[in-house]
């Protein structure tokens, strides 16, 4: 059954929602407090290293340094290193803070394309499960009145395809017409049920990061001058793939041109 939202009757509902705010900044601050103790009790780098390590990447070649020191790092603290990517990707996606993407890059490198494929997969969804609850149950306040406008055409949309929402999560999370961020904080309050999202969160996920875990480990392969018809293939692979979202922009569209005739013959 499709219900419009009204972004007024909410607002006024959550109006005093200073408890719920202050909630999430405690768990925010606590976030921050591991990520400080889990950076504290680190194993030590030298001074070169520490400088690659907290230099920002501006070019292909910073990232091979970096994955270079982070190998040899690796290899010594495996468990530590698990344990840190992990409580990073999880942190950063559920506060909906850029960096997973970054993360996804150095996976392959870290861990090896399969496990990495794994872990940035049970990762991303873990974090994105927590934003969504994060929202639900916490920011309410904040994503309506920061995003009510878009809240509003969001509902819209998942009515006209309450009949196929799992289709439209995956379409949605294969391409990029709604930022994955604007779907993980919005997906409660427009009635996006759980299981939809996260299970078109899952399988939807995996093509991007495959490009990202694949674009990690050519960018080594690249540093070092390799070029094998392997290397070349994959970059064409990955290029033939880069394009899957504009097919399923086609696809999606005609998702929601089909929702919309429906309802208004309703």
């Amino acid at each position: 059954m499709s219900t419009e939202i009204d972004i007024n009757k909410l607002k006024a509902e959550i109006k005093n929602d200073k408890q719920r705010r202050l909630i999430l900044f405690g768990i925010f601050a606590t976030g921050l407090i591991g990520l400080y103790v889990l950076i504290h009790f680190s194993p030590h780098l030298t001074q070169e290293e520490r400088k690659i390590v907290y230099r920002i990447p501006k070019y292909p070649h910073h990232i091979a340094e970096l994955l270079n020191v982070i190998n040899r790092y690796t290899e010594n603290n495996q468990f530590y290193v698990l344990f840190a990517f992990i409580y990073l990707y999880v942190f950063m996606q559920s506060f909906a803070i850029p960096g997973p993407v970054f993360l996804s890059l150095l996976s392959g490198q870290l861990f090896g394309p399969i496990p990495a494929f794994l872990l940035v997969c049970l990762c991303a969804t873990t974090g994105a499960s927590l934003c969504y609850g994060l929202s639900y149950s916490l920011a309410r306040g904040l994503v309506l009145n920061r995003f009510p406008n878009q809240i509003v055409n969001f509902n819209k949309k998942i009515n006209q395809n309450r009949d196929n929402l799992f289709f439209y999560m995956l379409f949605l999370r294969f391409t990029p017409l709604i930022p994955n961020v604007s779907i993980n904080v919005s997906g409660p309050i427009v009635g996006l049920p759980f299981k939809y999202f996260f299970f078109g969160t899952l399988f939807g996920l995996m093509p991007g990061n495959i490009i990202h875990i694949r674009t990690g480990l050519l960018i080594q392969e690249l540093n070092d001058f390799s070029t094998s018809y392997q290397a070349i293939l994959t970059l064409l692979g990955l290029s033939l793939i880069a394009l899957l979202p504009t097919f399923f922009k086609k696809k999606l569209q005609e998702l929601d041109e089909k929702g919309l005739n429906k309802s208004k013959k309703e």
